[in-house]
């Protein structure tokens, strides 16, 4: 049950996208069942195809521009930077969007440029005008009487001649200043990465080059401005033109395929009920299938999550506008939550089929009582429990293999029901987004007729599992009824029956889940049935979205999308004071205070990386203008090892290492494809056009596709192979074609070695930095999991706090409409999910982050992978519980969680403090790396036999008598399904802790008790129940 909240954000191994797929001969089709899921899917669909012909034309033909003289002269020595341009930002996206990244770069680029024109200023300012005028005159006297004289000033400007140091210091500091604010966007706000990466670009050619000329030229930027201009027209063109796309329809068919996957978790669930519980465990297949079940719908609500503000952006042509289809997300988002916790089934199974079956390691071990081991099921009173629980489910035939077909055959409309109803939905959505030129209507009305029917069936499905079909579920406990009735069963082997309330309960809130879905999209297509222009609304929210800390591929990349401080808890920032100060109370305090905070500040790893990033960019920019190596800089291009220090600068020491291998694996393969293009295209002289325009086109087609789709981890080295061949086969044609170049770089091979050697350059530079000092990942990883754990225990006990209160959010039951009765049952608080959805994105980064941490490598000794990944699944396997809870408690009709408030032992206080106790000291010992102690070591599922035992001793018999005697009542009671569940959902909570607190003493160590283990032994056995 514990991966049931997991999945609850998660997705699923969803069919067939919804767009059809190519027919392929046979050989093909086999061929491509070889390769990778991302890259079979894409090469079978039209869809992809077309996106892919787009970004290609565009790329083309930002290279054939490059080609006549005319335009090669216009567009200057940068004139590949468009070509390059479409490699990084292809327009593989609606208009909206593509003009918002563009807007980006552009105002990048112009903040660059704008810092470095007052750098120029304030630097020809400051120049010595008397230094100038005489090296002016030196320079004019060597001039006379030459056939050239441009040229020689040329050649004066460009070996450094007319360097100042005083100018030359004001350019460095501007470029330093620039660099700085540009770091830190990059560290803190990743979404603006691009944007940081151009304007970068902009300060280090203009800085570079501006100090060596005596005057004015501000103009140092027209050549990448013009090219970079050229290739947003060519883009927006192919774009509007080309298969065109609003983000409307692109939104729509998304949440087609979303609606998709949800069909296909739910329909999986027939292959967990008819899977034995011991092939359900981790490592088996089911348990990969509805893994990736989780990670494909969390992915796709994800992308639909950040498109959603530039929703309003744009005109379109359709039946439904920006607000509907925003509108349906949160239904959406609730719909998603609830299968993820139905998906997280199978895991539930596997979890109560090994702790049926546990036991019998556990009695070998038993007897050595003086072991010193700590084991998560070790008590003798839990073992007793056990037992005596196995060996009555044994003797009623109630095992949890006994009772999985009872739950198919009860669930079994309604699992029908509720995939018809989502093929209904997705159909319609299909069929407003496809028919939205049309003028007709007849085929959105069937579909809307379909969608009725299906949504009456799911209905009378519900309410016919509520009333009847629920009850099949008692039928294998007739004779554990019976028994009970008569008063002579001492123990209630109930835990299979548990187990499938949980189920059930979870369908049911699924269902209604479906139900409100349904009811949405079906009012909005009756009420907007005709198509009309849509026009935009306006910008709200981009601010917001500029300011989240998640960041598009950046963080499967290597930038880090959470700063530090972020790591702690909402909550606890907020009780948090501070032990050495009070509050500050006047301007003197306040001014020291900040100056606290700033010093602080300046040892957070995001500080650490912005002054690196300066460090690194003035020392590689001084050889460019010191006067003995000027000359060798320009000519050598050594501004690219520059920006490759820049680009490969991260945060953590393990994303730079992982930079290094894809960024130097990238540029190899690029610079060995670049080679291979040019001398196919223009054999050994200076270029073919014809030629080159056919093999370039040639090679950019697998270029074009891999930028589109290959996987985010690998993005950074498809944008440098896609880089480097730019610049070998662009400055290959550039310099052999353009004439008036001061130095030229050579073509083909002479390209691609200095390209290399800068790469190297710029990367060794990079790498000197971040090991002065290094900032392990590792570190982020073992805090952002203390983290997690205290961000777990804050909704443990929000949680824990709402089923205590009387009148709380969850007691308001939405009113039923136009007399049809509300399936919606009670909503989760805003605030509320929107805390399960950040734990559930910090732990999905958090999961590519530790696998980044092992580029650290294993100079001090082997990092713990394996204990980190088992905690994050244990991490998984809490949220996921807490959802599970969340959503039964607001299920649970508010009069019978009152009523059995006092008899809940998972609401004992005193159990909920150990809880509470447990969560701090994980977290507490994650956070300071110090160790556990054995003696505070608690069981919890111990402990709420403990507490359990001590309340059932205080009550009064007659009650306790009273309410075993109600026990078929409770039992056959349509909420008690819901009361249960969350019970459950406690216990497997406990169980995931008890296995968090197992990891993180492993991790950080525990300080024994001698003697302990063996006293506790003894101690348990003295106690042992009659």
């Amino acid at each position: 049950m514990a991966e049931q909240e997991k999945a609850n954000l998660s997705g699923g191994d969803s069919p067939r996208s919804s767009t059809k797929t190519a027919a392929l001969p046979s050989k093909s089709a086999g061929l491509l069942d070889k390769l990778p899921p991302w890259m079979d899917k894409n090469l079978r669909s039209p869809k992809s195809w077309k996106l892919v012909l787009r970004c290609w034309a565009a790329s083309w033909i930002s290279f054939v521009i490059m080609l006549p003289n005319k335009s090669l002269q216009t567009l200057g020595n940068t004139a590949f930077f468009a070509l390059l341009l479409s490699v990084m930002v292809p327009p593989n996206m609606p208009v909206q969007i593509f003009m918002f990244v563009i807007t980006t770069i552009v105002f990048g680029l112009s903040l660059g440029w704008a810092l470095s024109c007052a750098g120029m200023a304030a630097a020809l300012a400051a120049r010595d005008q008397t230094l100038l005028k005489e090296t002016l005159q030196k320079t004019t006297a060597s001039a006379a009487g030459l056939a050239n004289p441009d040229a020689l000033f040329q050649n004066a400007i460009f070996n450094g001649v007319f360097l100042d140091t005083r100018s030359t210091v004001v350019f460095g500091v501007f470029l330093g200043f620039g660099c700085f604010l540009f770091a830190l966007i990059r560290a803190y706000a990743p979404k603006l990465t691009i944007m940081s990466v151009f304007g970068t670009i902009a300060m280090d050619i203009f800085c570079s080059f501006g100090p060596l000329f005596p005057f004015s030229q501000y103009t140092l930027l027209n050549s990448l401005l013009t090219s970079v201009a050229c290739y947003i027209a060519i883009a927006l063109i192919f774009i509007i033109f080309l298969f065109p796309e609003t983000l409307n329809h692109s939104y729509l068919a998304s949440s087609a395929e979303l609606l998709d996957k949800f069909k296909g978790i739910l329909a999986m669930q027939e292959e967990v009920l008819s899977t034995d519980p011991h092939d359900s465990g981790p490592g088996s297949p089911l348990a990969g299938k509805t893994n990736l079940a989780r990670v494909g719908m969390l992915q796709q609500l994800q992308q639909l999550m950040a498109q959603k503000q530039f929703l309003n952006l744009e005109f379109s042509w359709g039946r439904w506008n920006g607000d509907d289809i925003r509108d349906m997300l949160e239904p959406m988002q609730i719909l998603a939550t609830r299968l993820g916790a139905l998906n997280g089934f199978a895991r539930s199974l596997a979890q109560a089929q090994q702790s049926a079956y546990h036991k019998n390691a556990e009695t070998a071990s038993v007897s050595d009582a003086g072991s010193s081991a700590t084991a998560v099921d070790d008590t003798l009173l839990l073992r007793q429990f056990r037992e005596r629980n196995d060996a009555a489910e044994e003797e009623f035939h109630v095992r949890l293999v006994d009772v999985l077909p009872t739950i198919r055959e009860a669930t079994a409309d309604l699992r029908a029901a509720g995939i018809a109803a989502l093929a209904s939905l997705k159909e319609l959505i299909v069929a407003v987004n496809t028919n939205r030129y049309k003028r007709g209507t007849a085929l959105q009305d069937a579909r809307l007729a379909d969608l009725d029917k299906a949504l009456s069936t799911l209905r009378l499905a519900l309410d016919d599992f509520k009333v009847s079909r629920r009850l099949i579920l008692l039928q294998p406990y007739q004779s554990v009824l019976q028994q009970a009735d008569a008063g002579t069963l001492k123990k209630f082997p109930l835990r299979a029956l548990y187990i499938s309330y949980v189920f059930c309960s979870n369908l049911i809130v699924v269902s209604n889940g479906i139900i409100t879905l349904s009811q949405y999209v079906s009012e909005t297509a009756r009420h907007h049935n005709r198509a009309r222009l849509w026009a935009p609304k306006g910008l709200r929210a981009i601010g917001k979205l500029l300011r989240s800390g998640q960041g598009g591929g950046e963080d499967a990349v290597g930038e880090d999308p959470q700063p530090e401080q972020s790591v702690e808890s909402e909550e606890k920032r907020e009780y948090k004071r501070d032990p050495d100060s009070r509050p500050p109370q006047n301007i003197l305090q306040r001014t020291a205070n900040t100056l606290h905070a700033l010093y602080k500040w300046s040892k957070t790893p995001e500080a650490l990386f912005t002054f690196r990033y300066v460090v690194v960019t003035i020392a590689l920019w001084i050889p460019s203008v010191v006067k003995s190596s000027a000359h060798f800089a320009y000519a050598e291009r050594s501004v690219w090892a520059l920006i490759m220090a820049q680009t490969t600068m991260n945060i953590y020491a393990s994303d730079q290492v992982y930079n290094y291998a894809l960024r130097l694996g990238g540029t190899f393969v690029g610079a060995l494809l670049g080679m291979v293009c040019w001398y196919i295209g223009a054999g050994h002289g200076n270029g073919n056009p014809y030629g080159l325009a056919t093999i370039v086109g040639v090679f950019l087609l697998p270029l074009v596709f891999l930028r589109n789709f290959a996987p985010p981890q690998y993005l950074v080295g498809i944008l440098m192979v896609g880089a480097t061949f730019v610049l070998v086969v662009g400055y290959s044609w550039i310099d052999g074609n353009l004439p008036g170049l001061f130095q030229n770089v050579g073509i083909g091979w002479d390209v691609a070695w200095r390209r290399w050697v800068l790469v190297m350059i710029g990367s060794a530079a990079s790498f000197i930095l971040m090991m002065l000092p290094p900032k392990s990942g590792r570190k982020a990883v073992r805090l952002r999991n203390a983290a997690v754990i205290s961000g777990l225990s804050y909704l443990y006990s929000h949680l824990t706090s709402l089923w205590l209160s009387a009148g709380g959010p969850f007691d308001r039951m939405p009113e039923a409409k136009d007399g049809v009765p509300s399936h919606e049952g009670r909503k989760w608080p805003t605030e509320l999910r929107a805390k399960f959805i950040a734990l559930a994105e910090q732990l999905q980064d958090l999961r590519m982050r530790t696998a980044m941490s092992k580029w650290e490598g294993n100079i001090r000794g082997a990092w713990a992978t394996e204990d980190y990944n088992k905690l994050l699944d244990v991490e998984t396997d809490l949220l996921s519980s807490l959802i599970l809870l969340g959503g039964a408690l607001s299920s649970l009709d508010p009069d019978l969680r009152k009523e059995t408030l006092p008899h809940t032992h998972v609401l004992n206080p005193h159990f909920i403090s150990d809880v509470i106790s447990m969560f701090f000291l994980i977290s507490h010992s994650l956070r300071t790396g110090e160790p556990l102690h054995q003696a505070q070591y608690k069981n919890l599922a111990d402990r709420l036999h403990y507490h359990g035992g001590w309340a059932i001793a205080g009550a009064n018999a007659a009650d306790s008598n009273a309410r075993k005697m109600k026990l078929r009542q409770s039992l056959t009671s349509y909420e008690y399904m819901f009361y249960a569940t969350a019970v459950v959902a406690v216990l497997q909570m406990t169980q995931a802790l008890n296995e968090a607190r197992v990891v993180v003493a492993d991790l950080c160590g525990e300080v024994p008790l001698e003697g302990f283990e063996r006293w506790r032994e003894e101690y348990d056995r003295t106690h042992a129940l009659a």
